[in-house]
């Protein structure tokens, strides 16, 4: 007679999950965005720091927009290491030029600058020991096109500065996973343990600790971020620091409302009973013994708080309260062209836009398979 394996409740949760499609199109959306938050300057085309290269001439071009740069050395410039770069962004050691096209003339570089949409290009000539800030004895016109010119596609277009929109975006990731990631951590903290201490010692404690909630409750998201944005000012000169206190402490509520429901039935069941004639101490039960137990709640308010966690931050950086300039956040990007959207160049409002929703989106895809996974009630697998 063949063994039955037994299968753990994770196990069986994790195959609940697979077999549900739209959170797995979600897990794999966060886990592209991960993976591009970490490799943000790696994978973007402008890997500048911030994706801040700005080219004025080439301000608000169409998506698919394609031209060739001229390198020019800068004096005195050196450019980023490889760890540097991929945490900070690559800084150039040159000046890029657009142009149109180019032509070696014995010591010196003939080329055709472009000087943007509505303006005429503009002959021009430099030797190619400024170009290059060393002396170039002969360079063939292939070492040169490898080494002086870079042919660049702008995906999704450029912005009213030049800058590359894909770049942005796809740096814009790691301040919206940063957000999210500090702020629920920081609300799982402050949710857990006051929902775990009104629920499980319930009288004159819970019914504090629930006045405080309802306090927080009755005030909208956004704009208790901004006050305790505004209010923290003074003492936190970091923005980004600012922002993940702000939002953190907004999302606390949710997980202290689940965390106390939770241990108002389960302070009542059996193994609590025994844990307390063994003669252990609250804080054993509390976090050794229920807070185990309910695991799967939290981690489903957390999935949802992570991507109001996202939106928050994008309406703080909306209204101008969020990550300052130059670095990109999807907010403020969409803030910058909001007045784009009823022109012919509305996807500069567009992307940014798409990129919050799609974002948003996966998380609550995710957190919804989660719920349905981790409910173990009426299922048989």
């Amino acid at each position: 007679m063949a063994e039955l394996k037994s299968i753990s409740l994770n196990e069986k949760a994790w195959r609940r999950l697979k077999r549900n499609r739209s959170a797995m199109v979600g897990l794999a959306i966060i886990v592209l965005a991960v993976l591009l938050s970490i490799f943000a300057y790696v994978a973007a085309p402008d890997n500048s720091p911030s994706g801040n290269e700005q080219i004025l001439q080439l301000e608000t071009h169409p998506p698919g927009f394609a031209i060739k740069i001229l390198k020019k050395k800068r004096e005195g410039a050196t450019a980023s290491g490889f760890l540097d770069g991929m945490l900070n962004g690559f800084v150039k050691n040159y000046e890029p030029i657009p142009v149109l096209d180019y032509k070696i003339t014995g010591d010196s570089i003939a080329y055709t600058e472009y000087k943007g949409r509505g303006f005429n290009a503009e002959p021009n000539k430099i030797s190619l020991t400024d170009l290059a800030g060393r002396n170039l004895n002969s360079i063939t016109e292939k070492d040169f096109e490898n080494e002086f010119i870079v042919h660049k596609i702008f995906l999704l277009g450029t912005d009213k500065f030049g800058r590359d929109i894909l770049s942005r975006l796809l740096i814009g990731v790691r301040v919206s996973l940063s957000v999210g990631l500090i702020s629920v951590f920081i609300s799982l903290i402050i949710g857990i343990v006051l929902g775990a201490l009104a629920g499980y010692f319930k009288g004159w404690i819970d019914e504090g600790i629930m006045w405080v909630i309802n306090v927080f409750w009755s005030i909208p998201t956004l704009l208790l971020a901004m006050g305790l944005y505004i209010s923290a000012g003074s003492l936190i000169e970091n923005k980004l620091v600012m922002i993940f206190i702000a939002v953190g402490l907004t999302m606390w509520v949710e997980t202290a409302r689940i965390v106390r429901g939770q241990f108002l039935s389960i302070r009542e069941m059996d193994f609590v009973s025994a844990a307390r004639s063994l003669g252990f101490g609250d804080a054993r039960i509390i976090f050794k013994h229920i807070l185990p137990n309910i695991m799967g709640p939290i981690i489903v308010v957390a999935c949802s708080n992570f991507a109001s966690a996202i939106l928050v931050e994008s309406g703080l950086s909306y209204i101008g309260l969020g990550i300052q300039p130059p670095a990109p956040s999807w907010g403020s990007m969409l803030n910058e062209y909001k007045d784009f959207i009823d022109t012919n160049k509305a996807y500069l409002a567009l992307f940014p836009g798409l990129a919050i929703m799609l974002l948003v989106l996966a998380f609550n895809l995710v957190g919804n398979g989660l719920r349905d996974a981790l409910d173990v009630k009426g299922q048989l697998d």
